[in-house]
């Protein structure tokens, strides 16, 4: 008889602790339901207020993808075939160059390493790659890896207090209709615009007009304003081609170059 009460007493205890580990959890998720409600709130809310800005993206063309320019470009022209129109300090820049180059010597930044800025970069016969996304549109260049953001703020409002010199500038986007216009400002004076020598000054302000001309095609009308060097603004026409998606934007390093005794043979020349 002892023995049954101590089995039933036994008994009522294990059963006893089972029935409080089973409720534990159960209240650990019920004091947790406020916060999750909480958090699902929040996501809720971002998830709205995304909403039109992925509707809006989706509604226009889709930039992204692997580009290169269609043809290699040495000396920028205006739309209309002529010549840049470069005032007295633009062409006497532009005879100090002709004048290094004819005693040897190649006074070209980018064959010090130095980057191409905005939009030499893109005129360079190599590919890279847009990524486009409802806020922001980025460039990846296989040129010295260069990386240009452009967030879809626009329009570009430069003012002393965020005044920078950059070499690719500070960029900012914005749809017209089918168009990506890209305002960039905030360069370093210290680049060429292209492999002739066309200079360039911390004042220079660039607009670009890209739009879709087809699967295969992009268009880019970049507008150069800088009185520094120029008259007055002009406008190229730049066109890039669709890369395989297979494409790789390789490896690329410069520096080995400016060594007396280059470490790699692939070194660029």
């Amino acid at each position: 008889m002892a023995r049954n009460v101590s089995f039933a007493a036994a008994a009522a205890t294990v059963l006893a602790l089972l029935g409080s580990a089973a409720a534990w959890p159960q209240g650990a998720r019920n004091s947790s339901i406020p916060a999750e409600n909480e958090a699902n709130a929040r996501q809720a809310a971002v998830d709205n207020a995304a909403r039109p800005l992925l509707a809006a993206a989706r509604a226009k063309p889709y930039l992204g993808g692997y580009w290169r320019i269609a043809q290699p470009i040495a000396a920028l022209t205006t739309v209309e075939g002529k010549s840049p129109p470069l005032n007295a300090a633009g062409r006497k820049v532009l005879r100090q160059v002709a004048a290094e180059r004819k005693a040897g010597r190649n006074p070209d930044p980018m064959d010090l390493c130095l980057p191409p800025g905005t939009p030499r970069s893109l005129t360079v016969d190599k590919p890279f790659a847009i990524a486009h996304a409802a806020v922001k549109v980025t460039f990846f260049h296989q040129v010295y890896h260069v990386i240009r953001h452009v967030y879809l703020d626009g329009p570009l409002q430069v003012t002393d207090d965020n005044r920078d010199e950059l070499w690719e500038g500070t960029s900012s986007g914005r749809w017209d209709g089918d168009t990506l216009v890209i305002e960039t400002a905030n360069f370093n004076g210290k680049q060429w615009l292209d492999d002739s020598g066309l200079p360039q000054s911390v004042a220079m302000r660039v607009t670009e007009r890209i739009r879709r001309v087809d699967a295969e095609t992009l268009e880019n009308l970049v507008t150069y304003e800088d009185a520094t060097y120029y008259s007055k603004p002009w406008t190229a026409r730049l066109v890039f081609k669709a890369q395989p998606r297979s494409t790789l934007l390789v490896e690329e390093d410069c520096a080995e170059k400016l060594l007396d005794f280059p470490m790699k043979a692939y070194a660029p020349e």
